[in-house]
């Protein structure tokens, strides 16, 4: 089919979506999914020219500030032998606006005609379907043909738009385009725009790499000039190139989701621009750090370009270390796999990933989740804790993902929001997550993976924004392995693994967290306090149940406490048993007669001054015993 005819086809198919709604099978998905949104937005078929022009101050200022651009200027040169002159090389940032035009004689005058020039903005939304818009939404390449463009006006050319990635963040920056007249249009348009795109693409990484050494000098010079501040220095994202304190670059304090061009704009615009370098304003809000502060904001420039600041500040406990939250007090032990754990969460919780907590029960994982979640980004956003192993199967999904109304009978008539979206924003913790059977599992993955939930009975996706914090008791590599998990699932669950150690690993803490337990308790001056023997008791018993255990058996012992002293006979009968209290006083008791034995206890006793450990030692039974007969035969 000739050229004419192909034009002729791709015109009908426009016309028939226009006049019928009707798409033909020959149209790209990519092309009639842009004419609906087309439609949608109101764009008028026979406009003329893009309506959006900024001025020439607003076009210097964003070119000057777009790392895209000056990593395009330097790649021009090098691609100017491969470029024809009848061809147009184009450039538009993430929101269409056109930072670059590069076109010869005729088709640059049909360009500039249409407001296809630096300072045009070409979004879907104000000229409908071109390669620049297009491509924006799509995230992928498009080939936009003569006919198949919206508007009539610019039907005349053809064009490929490619999108250009940012190197590290992967995220959408830009748009590279090839025009020219249809007529003129390359068989290899888009091989040849893709391949400039990515020597766009890689000079960005270079010149990256080399305002990250320069702010990091720049960071070394500074840091031997000031004593006792904090100082930071963030590149033009925002991102922590360098810190004088490792607990401000492991929480990574600085909200992801800030503007930080339209904050750096605003910085250039209070300074005469030729002091910049050198000139450290007085202190200031900080508005990207979560909590209140002030501070000093430096610009740094390198080669007459701003490529980040360093930001000084005085120096306070919430900035330098992990906030002091609610949970804090709950995170009791000094043994050193303990310590171990808290240093990992203090690292993990700033950093927006999720995070596998595996441990036997009762170690204590939701506190840990809590925890992390208490010094994270998230702090002043829901906290969701869900044990999956407490819903029925065919309950789980509604209630994790949420239903339409009428969706179920006996459901809630208005539907139910389920607890993905209750924690949005914030941390959801799945306890015991290996329970979930399998096609939830499957259903879990792909919210993960799109970051969206449909609830059950609705084909609307509703975003989603919340960090996973999962637990289990299991495995889950061997099950994956045995088929009883999602092997997907793992992988994506666990970006942090951290084990929980049970608490017979960790003997140190069983006496400190019984001691936290007991102080729950604490009345005024009125406080309980554990016997040495009881200590020992405690200490030597393997607590299968963990800490949920230890506190259980605390709870025990204060109900038959009679005083503010807690003996062993008072903890539970299993832990006595376990450690021998009990044995140790029945033999006593079988040797001795009553009467005897309550005069060779007060003797002992008389003897060591009342040291119980070494009157214990003289009678030949554990301290523990020692109370009991002392409780028995009322010795005090």
């Amino acid at each position: 089919m000739g050229g004419q005819a192909m034009y002729k086809n791709r015109m009908n198919a426009r016309d028939t979506f226009l006049s019928a709604g009707q798409v033909k099978a020959d149209v790209p998905v990519s092309i009639s999914e842009s004419w609906s949104r087309s439609l949608s937005y109101k764009i008028d078929p026979n406009l003329r020219k893009t309506p959006e022009v900024l001025n020439q101050m607003d076009v210097h200022m964003l070119q000057e500030s777009s790392l895209l651009y000056h990593a395009y200027q330097s790649i021009v040169p090098k691609i100017q032998s491969f470029i024809h002159t009848k061809y147009s090389i184009m450039l538009a940032d993430h929101k269409a606006r056109l930072l670059h035009v590069n076109a010869d004689h005729q088709l640059m005058e049909l360009l500039t005609s249409v407001n296809a020039v630096p300072g045009g903005v070409w979004s879907e939304e104000l000229c409908g379907t071109t390669a620049f818009g297009t491509t924006l939404v799509a995230g992928q390449p498009v080939v936009i043909h003569d006919a198949l463009h919206f508007c009539e006006s610019w039907q005349n050319i053809s064009c490929a738009g490619v999108p250009i990635f940012h190197p590290i963040t992967k995220q959408v920056i830009g748009v590279l385009d090839l025009t020219s007249f249809a007529e003129d249009f390359p068989a290899h348009a888009l091989v040849l725009t893709q391949t400039v795109a990515k020597s766009i693409e890689m000079e960005i990484f270079n010149q990256l790499q080399i305002h990250r050494l320069y702010l990091e000098n720049t960071f070394l010079e500074k840091e031997l000039a000031i004593s006792n501040d904090l100082l930071v220095a963030i590149d033009l994202d925002g991102q922590i190139v360098r810190s004088n304190d490792p607990a401000t670059t492991d929480q990574q304090e600085w909200c992801n989701r800030f503007e930080w061009l339209h904050y750096f704009q605003s910085c250039q615009e209070q300074f005469d621009l030729s002091l910049l370098s050198t000139i450290v304003s007085t202190e200031r809000p900080l508005p990207f750090l979560p909590d209140p502060a002030t501070g000093r904001v430096q610009l740094v420039y390198y080669k007459n370009r701003l490529i980040g600041a360093l930001v000084q500040m005085r120096r306070q406990p919430s900035r330098s270390a992990l906030p002091s939250k609610g949970t804090a007090k709950e995170m009791v032990g000094e043994s050193p796999q303990w310590l171990g754990l808290l240093q990992k969460l203090d690292k993990v919780a700033g950093r927006d990933m999720s995070v596998l907590l595996i441990g036997e029960s009762g170690t204590g994982k939701e506190v840990l989740s809590q925890y992390i979640h208490d010094h994270s980004l998230r702090r002043h956003k829901p906290f969701v804790a869900v044990n999956c192993a407490a819903f029925a199967h065919d309950l789980v999904a509604s209630e994790l993902f949420g239903y339409a109304p009428g969706t179920f009978t006996g459901g809630l008539k208005e539907g139910k929001v389920g607890l993905f979206e209750v924690a949005d924003g914030g941390t959801l913790f799945l306890d015991e997550i290996a329970e979930l059977p399998l096609p939830i599992q499957a259903m879990l993955l792909r919210v993960l993976q799109e970051k969206q939930v449909t609830r059950i009975g609705e084909y609307k996706a509703r975003p989603l924004d919340i960090r996973i914090v999962a637990a289990s008791n299991k495995d889950l590599k061997k099950m994956a392995d045995a088929g009883q998990f999602r092997l997907d699932l793992y992988y994506r669950l666990n970006s942090i693994e951290l084990k929980v150690p049970p608490l017979r690993e960790r003997k140190e803490d069983i006496v400190p967290m019984a001691e936290h337990f007991l102080s729950a308790h604490r009345h005024g001056s009125f406080a309980y306090r554990l016997m040495p023997d009881t200590m020992d008791a405690l200490r030597l018993y393997d607590w299968p149940g963990n800490v949920r255990e230890l506190k259980n058996a605390i709870e025990h012992a204060v109900v038959f406490a009679e005083d503010d002293r807690i003996f062993p006979w008072q903890i539970p009968d299993m832990i006595q048993e376990s450690t021998g209290t009990i044995e140790d006083s029945r033999r006593l008791l079988q040797s001795t007669p009553l009467d005897d034995e309550r005069t060779q206890i007060v003797e002992a006793l008389n003897d060591s001054r009342y040291n119980y450990t070494k009157a214990a030692k003289q009678l030949g039974i554990s301290r523990g015993t020692l109370y009991n007969k002392m409780k028995k035969y009322e010795i005090t």
